[in-house]
């Protein structure tokens, strides 16, 4: 696993899910995957299989590019915003 990527798609989920005013469990829920998964995904201890990084970016309207640590149309990371 790659713990730098594996940290960033966490961080990156967790303001995401802050910003739309979801629990870790809500969103655990409409992406298909436990809350416990979930919970791993956003503390950087696990990264998603494909299918569940696209259907989080999905949930949490995201690009896929911000979980993926980078950057977007105009060459900014989410990182920075």
């Amino acid at each position: 696993m790659n713990e730098e990527l594996a940290i960033t798609a966490g961080a990156v989920a967790r303001r995401a899910r802050a910003r739309l005013g979801l629990s870790q469990a809500d969103v655990a829920v409409r992406v298909g995957i436990s809350p416990e998964v979930y919970a791993r995904l956003e503390r950087g201890r696990a990264l998603p299989s494909v299918v569940t990084l696209r259907r989080l970016c999905q949930v949490l309207a995201l690009d896929a590019n911000a979980l993926l640590g980078l950057p977007d149309a105009r060459g900014r990371s989410e990182a920075v915003r």
